[in-house]
């Protein structure tokens, strides 16, 4: 017997919201092009500031028995200058963005060493010698510096002390999926979460000397991603897209570790109830769904090798939640217009 036609199918979604950042102008790019399951290990060190190379490479170690596919590191967790330098100081031995410098190239050693993602923040300098910016590095497997992202919003303090903000936000596409970054105070500030999730980002990796608390959870299901932070002590989590916590620092435990399904998507429970138990039927273990009745959605989640959830959900005509929303206020927009 056929499936019923999807209502959404017969209607327009509504238009995309105008963009407030100048970096997010483009249309948002497609999800993360999975060929099905991706079973990804990350793994956060959640240690104080300023720390010494030493220090770094043996956190590093440690975090790396379990294999991680990427290893956080929180803000500035090494610095070329102390803390009582001058801004011409802190700017001119900033990192460039080449990876040439210590930091970076410590980083690019034990990416190597363990074949992992490295991501953490220190100072980058400006190449037009306007002061420097606190950038999150991204170094891949092969120890090459591949993205790097500028904190948006430094705080007040930062800025006056010769801290340029940044300009843009940009997803970008590893070898597991796609990943973003944010920088402490910027997890206050919607217009880049917004820009994130109009990227598709599926991993947001909140490196900061803040913990979050609240907000992190709130964070991870408003923009549908899984969110890891690392912070300097206790409260370091790695969440998934429903806000749950699945691993957390604590004094304890300073290094955290999670294997994380990404290849996920949140819809609702709303005409979709009816044909969620068909897809269990044709999947089975290799579909993994999980309701979360006070939010009224389900988390869909493919754990097959070769089928990714977004081809199950379109053999099924099942309706993602971002989706459902935008056809709710294109029905109310016209309802409006027969007023």
């Amino acid at each position: 017997m056929p499936r019923p036609r999807h209502p959404f199918r017969r209607l327009a979604l509504c238009a995309a919201a105008a963009l407030t950042l100048a970096c997010t102008a483009a249309a948002a790019p497609a999800p993360y092009p999975s060929k099905g399951r991706r079973s990804v290990g990350v793994a956060s060190i959640c240690r104080p500031a300023r720390a010494s190379a030493k220090d770094v490479e043996a956190w590093i170690d440690e975090a790396a028995l379990n294999r991680p596919d990427i290893i956080l590191l929180t803000e500035g967790f090494m610095q070329n200058t102390p803390r009582t330098a001058k801004v011409d100081e802190k700017n001119a031995k900033a990192e460039p963005r080449s990876g040439e410098g210590p930091i970076l190239s410590l980083l690019a050693r034990k990416a190597r060493e363990h074949k992992t993602y490295l991501i953490g923040s220190t100072w980058r300098k400006d190449p037009n010698g306007r002061g420097r910016y606190n950038t999150a590095f991204l170094v891949d497997r092969a120890g090459k510096v591949v993205w790097h992202y500028d904190k948006m919003f430094p705080t007040i303090g930062e800025m006056e002390s010769g801290v340029l903000p940044g300009r843009t936000v940009k997803a970008f596409d590893t070898d597991v999926g796609r990943l973003g970054a944010i920088i402490c105070f910027d997890l206050n500030f919607d217009e880049v979460l917004d820009a994130y999730k109009r990227e598709g980002v599926e991993l947001l990796c909140f490196i900061s000397a803040f913990r979050g608390g609240r907000r992190v959870p709130a964070v991870a299901f408003r923009n549908r991603c899984f969110i890891a932070s690392s912070v300097p002590g206790e409260n370091g989590v790695i969440v998934d897209p429903l806000g749950r916590t699945l691993a957390e620092s604590s004094q304890y435990g300073r290094t955290i570790f999670a294997r994380i399904e990404l290849d996920a998507r949140l819809v609702h429970i709303d005409y979709n109830n009816k044909r969620i138990p068909d897809l269990k039927k044709t999947y089975g273990p290799k579909v993994r769904i999980e309701t979360a009745s006070p939010e009224a959605v389900y988390l869909l989640t493919s754990l097959h090798l070769t089928v990714p959830v977004d081809r199950m959900m379109k053999e099924f005509e099942i309706e993602p939640l971002d989706a459902y929303l935008d056809r709710a206020r294109a029905v109310r927009r016209r309802h409006l217009s027969t007023e």
